[in-house]
């Protein structure tokens, strides 16, 4: 069960980059075909589409208490950025699908790493490692945040010995 979650979860975020990177193959094919720019723009709205989606779904995902909510709700604006570049070049190429400008790349580009970036610091590996060292009772009530202990990221070390 347990690995299945995390394929899933991995899968909301590589999916969008994974397609992101589709989208940017076909525009890159200089073959002069007017085709396969369309096929990459339509690829570019499944990107976003399934960005946002994941973004959605990232709400509620690890626990009701304070600190999982902030977690989840990190991870959606990651995923929703990611959507937002995405639908962004959908936008600028729904007139001219032939027509992929740097900056329209770019934007694919920038939406496929902000989604893999999300799924690398937001994911369930980073949720884990900063849930060591607190209760069952900790993880699971709201409100269980520790008072003046310092926060950081996921490995770093936080100056406590």
């Amino acid at each position: 069960m347990g690995i299945d979650r995390r394929w899933r979860e991995r899968g909301e975020t590589l999916g969008p980059a994974l397609l992101a990177a589709a989208a940017t193959v076909l525009d890159l094919g200089d073959d002069g075909a007017s085709f396969a720019h369309a096929a990459a723009v339509g690829v570019l709205a499944l990107a976003a589409a399934s960005s946002g989606a994941a973004a959605v779904v990232s709400l509620g995902r690890f626990g009701p208490s304070r600190l999982g909510r902030r977690f989840a709700m990190w991870r959606a604006c990651g995923l929703a950025a990611a959507a937002g570049c995405l639908a962004l070049e959908v936008g600028m190429r729904f007139g001219a699908p032939q027509l992929a400008s740097d900056a329209t790349v770019q934007l694919g580009i920038l939406g496929g790493a902000w989604a893999l970036l999300t799924g690398w610091v937001w994911g369930r590996r980073s949720w884990e490692r900063m849930l060591v060292g607190r209760s069952p009772r900790e993880r699971e009530l709201p409100g269980s945040e520790r008072v003046g202990e310092p926060v950081g990221w996921a490995g770093q070390e936080t100056g406590k010995a």
